[in-house]
């Protein structure tokens, strides 16, 4: 290493931090992969609100059904870690995608024929009239590859007509029409960023069926604005140096560009956007199944451990234990997204 580059060491408190994130994860995993069919998962109501360390089968007591609460604890790392890692992987690499591709396209930088215009408000417009029709048509119900078959193929269909015969007729449908996308992206963040997400989240899982997947989806489509628009800001910063330029003069592939040029710039300000966003999560996930909306009944949450808490105070372990791992976790992805943050002011600095 060289003597001028500064070295980032870990505190006690990020290698603790980074110790409890490795526990939730293996958790949260083995619990994915191995289900437990014990006493621990069946309601032993004759054992309901024992007291924590009182019985060995049961180290951290029972709630008011006389299951397990460690066992619950140990089901709900799950559930967490599904609410706030996965989703949010997927709306980073979403969100990078459509801002580095905004910033280098920009508003010439896409031109689309009029005909393929056409051929997109057609698809929309069909997806939004025909596909609820086709799919509590009899006998497309529970066939889903069959319906989207039946959708492509007319889909193709028109295409093939207006590409034969009414585009050549008409020689203004094979004209190119730029798209403004830096244009547009803005405009969709700025007016994505002016919700809350929360309240944002309440109101799409207060009118969908509530599941898993549903939630998840929603996530995914709440949670890419702010790596889409810092992808965007760094790639209009570095599209200004003279390496970018000379690298594009030189011909080299975009691939190539994007991996040694503009993903070493993004990883920093990504990976402390990920692991403050991910605490949020945490915090809303289990605000959510605290308010019995978005995550279905028979999944376990710490959030739903604390609302059954309310109707029982005197157990008090019923609020302690989840409350600590919620707020550990949540601390411990704040305390990493800081050390993010310095080593990245440091780097900075230094260059």
């Amino acid at each position: 290493m060289d003597k001028g580059t500064p070295r980032h060491t870990f505190s006690l408190t990020e290698k603790l931090s980074i110790t409890w994130l490795i526990l939730f994860t293996a958790a949260a995993l083995i619990s994915q992969v191995f289900v437990w069919q014990g006493k621990q998962a069946m309601a032993s109501p004759e054992q309901a609100y024992l007291t924590p360390f009182s019985s060995l089968e049961h180290p951290l007591g029972t709630d008011q059904l006389g299951r397990d609460v460690l066992f619950y604890l140990f089901l709900s790392c799950r559930t967490a870690w599904l609410i706030a890692i996965p989703p949010l992987l997927l709306a980073t690499g979403i969100g990078v995608l459509l801002g580095t591709g905004a910033a280098i396209l920009g508003n010439h930088g896409l031109k689309v024929s009029v005909i393929n215009l056409l051929l997109l408000a057609f698809l929309v417009l069909a997806y939004l009239f025909v596909f609820p029709v086709l799919h509590h048509y009899p006998p497309f119900q529970g066939y889903t590859l069959l319906y989207w078959v039946y959708y492509g193929s007319a889909a193709f269909l028109v295409y093939v007509v207006l590409s034969l015969d009414i585009s050549a007729r008409f020689s203004f449908l094979q004209k190119k029409v730029a798209v403004g996308v830096d244009e547009g992206l803005q405009k969709v963040i700025t007016i994505w960023s002016s919700l809350p997400k929360l309240l944002l989240l309440l109101i799409l899982t207060a009118f969908t069926p509530f599941s898993m997947l549903t939630l998840l989806g929603w996530i995914c489509a709440t949670y890419w604005v702010l790596p889409a628009r810092i992808a965007r800001a760094n790639v209009l910063q570095l599209k200004k140096e003279s390496y970018y330029e000379t690298a594009e003069a030189l011909g080299i592939p975009f691939r190539r560009v994007f991996t040694y040029f503009l993903l070493p710039s993004l990883k920093g300000p990504i990976l402390t956007t990920f692991c403050f966003a991910a605490s949020g999560l945490l915090g809303i996930g289990s605000t959510l199944a605290y308010l019995g909306i978005g995550i279905p009944a028979d999944v376990p949450s710490w959030g739903k451990m604390l609302a059954v808490a309310r109707y029982s105070v005197e157990a008090w372990w019923l609020l302690v234990f989840p409350a600590f791992f919620l707020l550990a976790s949540i601390f411990s992805l704040q305390v990493i997204g800081h050390h993010f943050t310095t080593r990245n002011r440091a780097k900075s600095v230094t260059e």
